[in-house]
């Protein structure tokens, strides 16, 4: 199993120290978040303190964009790093695309495919110089001089897109890389949904799974002591709430018997009483979601939970960075977990 740092929060100034520490620790990718600045001003930062390590962008929004602009930023990336950069894009929800943005929404699934398969249809231009003529229903790109083709690279761009549902997560077994999946996510909910509609899709692209990754940012509750665990389990508890109380992780919820919560989430986070909700995520749920314990516990814990389901995977909310030799065990020992019942 891989272990990535999450740069969730960063600014892209302070990206590329995060990103130097992480490679330097062993962690064998770093992933930029469009939440307060630009995912691939943070990738740039990210991929010019490096070396070694993959830098992705988990999630940059499709759907703010257009194929060909996230085509020319991404074709530099990969350049500029040596093959290291990775684009993960997502749809993110109408309300953003079309208040925040002020860019169209429409059936997020048939769009993401048409995007992916511009993208695809315009980096195949560039790399192979053949005429550019993507025509589909939301995106059409059939214009492309030499003054505006960018410089030639062999390098190959991975693509994962962000997926909860089984229609999106479909089309990525079969258009992608691989998969950026939620840390709002149970064992359930993974057996029953997410890796059913992997294996659709792989079908039909009639690829086996080992063409495929899967990232999750896990809610990794760590600490020393009661008192750390317990107040990294508090904030953990009101960020699964936050996402509980939207309808997205419905099926989530539904998997380990909690349909009837989403609703009664909903009402406190339009009533504005943020406070609450957390109190609302009981024990059983929040073991469901979360793994609980010291930081050396969780190579195994992890390897326990998601061993043979998911391929790499991160701390939605860091880690303890004190101990620098601490923390270059721990991440050592992801590599070859051993479970914590040993």
């Amino acid at each position: 199993m891989k272990i990535d740092m999450g740069m969730i929060g960063s600014s892209a100034a302070g990206c590329g120290p995060i990103a130097a520490d992480a490679e330097a620790w062993g962690f064998d990718g770093v992933w930029a978040s469009e939440s307060v600045t630009d995912a691939f001003l943070q990738s740039q930062a990210a991929l010019l303190t490096t070396e070694r390590v993959s830098v992705g962008t988990a999630i940059a929004v499709a759907f703010a964009r257009n194929p060909m602009s996230v085509a020319y930023l991404a074709w530099d990336l990969a350049a500029m790093s040596g093959g290291r950069f990775v684009l993960g894009l997502g749809s993110q929800i109408q309300a953003h695309v079309e208040r925040r943005f002020s860019m169209e929404w429409s059936s997020p699934v048939d769009r993401m495919r048409d995007f992916l398969l511009a993208l695809d249809a315009i980096f195949t231009s560039w790399r192979d110089g053949t005429r550019l003529d993507h025509r589909g229903r939301h995106y059409q790109h059939t214009l492309m001089t030499p003054v505006f083709t960018p410089h030639h690279h062999s390098h190959r761009i991975p693509t994962m897109i962000a997926a909860v549902g089984a229609r999106m997560t479909e089309l990525g077994g079969e258009l992608c890389d691989g998969l950026l999946l939620h840390g709002m996510t149970t064992t359930a909910y993974l057996d029953q949904v997410t890796l059913p509609a992997v294996d659709r899709g792989l079908a039909a692209s009639g690829r086996h799974r080992d063409a495929l990754e899967l990232y999750v940012p896990l809610f990794l509750v760590m600490g020393d002591t009661e008192a750390e665990i317990a107040e990294s389990a508090a904030r953990t508890r009101e960020q699964i709430a936050f996402y509980a109380s939207t309808p997205a992780y419905s099926a989530v919820l539904a998997s380990v018997g909690y349909e009837n919560l989403q609703p009664e989430l909903r009402n406190l986070s339009r009533e504005g009483r943020w406070a609450e909700m957390g109190d609302l995520i009981d024990e059983r749920l929040f073991n469901e979601i979360a793994l609980v314990g010291t930081p050396e516990q969780m190579p195994g814990l992890c390897g326990e939970r998601f061993g043979g389901r998911i391929d790499r995977v991160s701390s939605y909310f860091g880690w303890p960075t004190e101990d620098p030799d601490r923390l270059r065990a721990i991440v050592a020992a992801f590599a070859d977990p051993v479970p914590t019942t040993a």
